[in-house]
């Protein structure tokens, strides 16, 4: 009942700030990412704050499943204009479908929250629902997603390289921290590098272990290499690449 009496209020609060003075504030931005899968969904917005706000933003976070997914299960609706309150209309949605679940905040002030225990490979989708009351107003922004769909690994960690005889260089890595099962889920690897006062990178992979030897580097030269991942069944989006790793000595004593 508390997300409900919570969304009452906010919906309250949206007509008791149509004095005409104020404009209603901007939707939250959204974004949601699975980089600890299957664990977790983690979700992050930003917010607009008035300038002339003196009281802080509170954020009502919560998702459910769509038990039938698709725009036309979603309930829309509009507070009646009041008087000449046209531009402080507030457009509130709501799932037809599901039960409403908090989305889990580390303190009440955070501007992240995550949703445990994820359904794996469902094809019914979450709906993440954050609704920001402002002393001037309430804004709510809808983001619906599957799971699998935004699968997006941090990058690989400890890229480092090792000179080998015969113009080769060893580059190895480790899966990011936040990865729960490496061994289970699997990640994929891709190695972008250059020779040092270059500016085009050449690349190579998928690689499916954790290093990697590039041939035929030019001797007596130093090299970046960048190391990224991305799950091994190619949902989501590959990471970020890694921070760049600079080959200690030079090549070819």
């Amino acid at each position: 009942m508390a997300p409900r009496l919570l969304l009452a209020l906010a919906l309250w609060a949206s007509y008791s700030s149509c004095s005409g003075r104020e404009a209603v504030p901007s939707q939250p931005r959204v974004w949601c990412w699975a980089f600890r899968y299957p664990i977790a969904v983690d979700c992050f917005w930003t917010l607009l704050t008035a300038a002339n706000s003196t009281r802080p933003t509170s954020v009502i976070a919560t998702y459910r499943n769509l038990q039938n997914p698709g725009p036309e299960h979603l309930l829309w609706f509009s507070p009646p204009a009041l008087g000449h309150c046209g531009p402080c209309d507030v457009r509130l949605g709501v799932a037809a479908h599901g039960e409403s679940h908090p989305c889990l905040q580390p303190t009440p002030e955070a501007t992240s929250c995550t949703i445990p225990d994820i359904r794996m490979f469902s094809v019914v989708p979450y709906m993440l629902n954050i609704t920001a009351v402002h002393a001037w107003g309430v804004s709510s922004s809808f983001v619906p997603f599957v799971p699998e769909h935004i699968i997006k690994p941090d990058p690989p960690e400890g890229v480092r390289l090792s000179p080998l005889h015969g113009q080769r260089l060893w580059v190895q890595w480790e899966p990011p921290r936040s990865w729960p099962f490496p061994e289970i889920f699997s990640l994929k690897y891709w190695i972008r590098y250059k020779r040092h006062g270059t500016t085009r990178f050449r690349q190579v992979g998928p690689i499916e272990a954790t290093s990697f030897t590039l041939r035929a580097v030019r001797p007596r030269a130093r090299y970046y290499v960048q190391v990224a991942a991305q799950d091994f069944t190619d949902y989501g989006e590959s990471s970020n690449w890694s921070l760049p790793a600079t080959a200690s000595v030079t090549l070819g004593k």
